[in-house]
């Protein structure tokens, strides 16, 4: 952070005190009620939704993140507006590392642990190793000062090389699997992490020191803030963690051509010679349901109904109607589905226009299956 002279009283206005100071000051406030909101909106919904078990860890991952960097950004401004002596900045800043790499490592474990990416905790564990040597030097450097504090800021900055891999192979794969509008959410996300990262660092003593002093802090705070504010309004067009987990609800689907005959079908979890008898049962039931309703969903009011503890995901188009056994509905869900009734409508429309009757002709849909479902 900023060096300042170790003359300064504490809690005295400095002489001749720069007004962008001032700002500094509170736009790096402005950074820490942003990110406790935002950290406890976290907590709240990781103690009161639990959607899902992966939906409750992103919750918590997120939350110690944000929670831990507002912790941080308060003992900065206690060491660069407040502190006595240089020696009580670098106490100040030294518990801010450890607070910042422990919500990281939280962060980075529960990330990985929810299945996002397949990286068997290798994130994980490199940044263990990396929080265990940090631990040591700040415990060698405040009880016996046998390292110069400029060795542990040093260090610290190899903590953001698997921060930064993590975060771009995190926001790579929740833009792939979020579709629809959320896919447009998530650049928010993207842009937002890039921001929020570009203004921590941005406010390191190195960069500041090399790069034009109070403006460049300034800067920093900007990014920092803007980050946060757009990774919040991320979150808060999210309707559930469940809309990057849609491929795994996924059971079966049906395409339904006029009068309720099956013309296509579909199962994601199997293949359909080896559906079992109650799988099967289940599935006639559900059909045996549709059909009595297909006068009702021709307006495309009905989307989705309840059949036991499945979701029945009912998409009517011109010619067929397409209908989703899921464990869940989603946004991405929905919109994949309505993606495929229109390709699939526009795909076979001369042969649904007058259609003799055989089944073979709509075997080229499982490439179109393979496509928009993976």
């Amino acid at each position: 952070m900023m060096t300042f002279p170790d003359t300064l009283p504490l809690g005295i206005v400095w002489p001749n005190i720069d007004p962008i100071r001032i700002v500094i000051l509170l736009t790096e406030i402005a950074c820490i009620i942003f990110g406790l909101h935002i950290s406890f909106k976290f907590f709240k919904n990781y103690r009161t939704l639990h959607d899902t078990v992966h939906g409750s860890r992103m919750h918590a991952a997120w939350g110690w993140l944000f929670f831990t960097y507002a912790i941080t950004q308060i003992l900065y401004i206690f060491s660069d507006f407040y502190a006595l002596t240089i020696a009580t900045r670098n106490l100040y800043i030294a518990f801010g590392y450890t607070s910042v790499t422990t919500g990281a490592l939280f962060f980075i474990y529960y990330i990985e642990s929810v299945g996002v990416i397949k990286s068997r905790h290798v994130f994980t564990i490199a940044f263990s190793a990396l929080y265990a040597v940090l631990i040591v030097l700040l415990v060698l450097y405040i009880s016996t000062q046998l390292i110069p504090f400029v060795l542990v800021q040093t260090f610290s900055i190899s903590f953001w090389v698997p921060m930064i891999l993590l975060f771009l192979t995190y926001t790579i794969k929740v833009n792939k699997l979020v579709r629809g509008k959320m896919h447009a959410y998530s650049i928010s996300m993207i842009i937002g992490i890039l921001l929020f990262c570009l203004g921590f660092m941005g406010a390191t003593d190195i960069v500041i020191r090399n790069l034009g002093g109070l403006p460049i802090r300034l800067l920093a705070d900007i990014f920092s803030i803007t980050g946060i504010g757009m990774l919040g309004l991320f979150f808060s067009l999210l309707p559930s963690w469940r809309e990057i987990e849609w491929r795994a609800a996924l059971k079966s689907m049906f395409v339904i051509y006029k009068g309720g005959i099956t013309i296509y079908q579909h199962d994601f979890e199997m293949e359909l010679d080896d559906i079992n008898q109650s799988t099967m049962m289940m599935i006639g039931g559900a059909l045996e349901m549709v059909k009595s309703l297909l006068e009702q969903v021709t307006s495309g009011k009905l989307k989705v109904l309840d059949f036991k503890d499945k979701k029945i995901l009912l998409e009517q188009g011109e010619s067929v109607m397409v209908v989703m056994i899921a464990d869940m509905e989603s946004e991405s869900l929905s919109f994949l589905l309505h993606e495929f009734l229109v390709r699939f409508e526009r795909f076979f429309q001369p042969i649904l226009d007058d259609w003799p009757g055989d089944l073979a002709d709509f075997a080229p849909a499982k490439a179109l299956v393979k496509e928009i479902f993976g």
